[in-house]
């Protein structure tokens, strides 16, 4: 099966060794670069109730990680998944230092299933994760319910992804973050969020290093962008002040236009 069929069925997809381990070195060295610098700039938060910390600003106005959301194979890959050759990008992507909260959900704009204009046909949004540490025997990785963007739920289980690995899901697919996993027990999920953030550290695997990820959300134009952007993106306080907080450089825009990515600014709607 066509890898574009096969996350049209499932609702989500793993591309291995897309990046070199010097590669996620050198990711691992920018991400470190860039928190520095936002943190001069007063732009990083700290997630409540956990140990993960983000930035204000989206991943195309940071100096440092601006080439890693427009890298060919990320591109590539998105446009393959979303059998589309006209990718838009509206400002959705950012970077995250730390472990954070859990807990299935998704990410479109009607998070109802099956309720509201993103469970008509032809859904085209998609987000994209690059872990840049080993969550195949560690934990701190993702587990998403497969076939959920089609239906009310479905069975869960870990993505296996390695440093170098890339995910990608629709926004509807019911996913997680942050996963545990059991010593002894590497494929068993635990669905419910209350008893996993209980879980002893002496029954926990503990995660390989310290957790570094990055998320970028792309789309094809047309209504399902439109709704996501409207009714989203615009409705939220807290998205606006990020995008507020994301400042294009010249080097940006022509980098998205080398790339035949069209840029979207909401803001500007």
């Amino acid at each position: 099966m066509k890898p574009s069929a096969l996350f049209e069925e499932q609702g989500y997809a793993l591309k291995f060794g897309v990046f070199s381990p010097a590669e996620i070195e050198t990711m691992r060295h920018a991400v470190t670069n860039q928190f520095e610098v936002d943190g001069a700039k007063g732009m990083t938060k700290q997630v409540m109730k956990t140990s993960a910390k983000f930035a204000q600003g989206d991943l195309l106005s940071k100096e440092h990680l601006m080439t890693i959301l427009l890298d060919d194979r990320i591109i590539s890959m998105a446009k393959d998944l979303l059998q589309s050759a006209d990718l838009v990008y509206f400002g959705d992507s950012t970077y995250q230092v730390g472990t954070g909260a859990r807990g299935f959900h998704r990410d479109a704009t009607d998070r109802d299933f099956g309720t509201g204009l993103d469970y008509e046909d032809g859904y085209n949004i998609l987000r994209m994760g690059i872990y840049l540490q080993d969550h195949k025997n560690f934990s701190g990785g993702l587990k998403i319910k497969v076939g959920s963007h089609k239906n009310a739920s479905g069975k869960s289980i870990f993505l296996d992804t390695d440093a170098g690995d890339v995910a990608a899901w629709s926004l509807k697919t019911l996913h997680s973050g942050n996963a545990v996993r059991l010593k002894g027990l590497k494929g068993f999920s635990i669905d419910n969020s209350s008893i996993e953030n209980r879980v002893p550290a002496f029954l926990k695997q503990d995660q390989q290093k310290q957790r570094m990820s990055l998320f970028m959300t792309f789309g094809v134009k047309g209504k399902f962008v439109d709704h996501y952007i409207r009714n989203y993106m615009l409705k939220r306080d807290d998205v606006k002040a990020n995008l507020r907080a994301s400042p294009y450089a010249d080097e940006a825009r022509n980098l998205c236009q080398k790339k035949g990515v069209e840029l979207i600014e909401p803001l500007q709607w």
